[in-house]
């Protein structure tokens, strides 16, 4: 699931940035923005309605799409790649990171870890390389998830260096 709250968040800080430097941000643009977050609380307070959900994409997408082609305008395309570096960094941590709740066999306690799908866009080879090169370990588990544990900061380097090949499949 999506951190919809740190999308938003995101997304209103462009605004600002974009009303800071003098640009007309169109009213619509702001309503979608304050219907998502008010989207956001119902979710989070209810999220057995799937159209719910689906609204609330709708209204994160459509401020995104006008926030990035503005900013773009505005900015450059520098800045835009950060906006968008952020955004996929929180999809991909939302995607990999399971909650540190449940036990793991076979793991020390005082290790960190966290599981990473293996798809066509992130293969088990690069995964691997970038675990190396984090100083973690891993291993391949039997419903196609590669566990990754070690370090905290270990994890957290692993998980900037994965959002950026998932930004980068992803920008394919």
């Amino acid at each position: 699931m999506m951190d919809w709250e740190r999308r938003w968040r995101i997304l209103a800080d462009v605004i600002t940035d974009l009303r800071r430097s003098g640009w007309d941000v169109p009213p619509s643009v702001i309503n979608d923005l304050r219907s998502a977050k008010t989207m956001i609380e119902i979710v989070k307070a209810d999220r057995s309605r799937p159209e719910n959900i689906s609204r609330l994409e709708e209204y994160l997408s459509s401020v995104e799409a006008y926030v990035l082609s503005a900013a773009k305008e505005r900015f450059g395309e520098k800045y835009v790649n950060e906006i968008l570096r952020r955004i996929c960094e929180v999809e991909f941590e939302e995607a990999v990171v399971e909650p540190q709740v449940r036990f793991r066999p076979g793991l020390p306690r005082e290790e960190r870890w966290i599981r990473v799908q293996v798809t066509d866009d992130v293969p088990l080879e690069v995964i691997k390389k970038i675990v190396g090169e984090c100083g973690l370990k891993c291993r391949v588990e039997e419903d196609g998830y590669v566990l990754v544990y070690g370090g905290d900061e270990g994890i957290k380097s692993f998980v900037r260096k994965m959002a950026e090949v998932f930004r980068e499949a992803k920008g394919r």
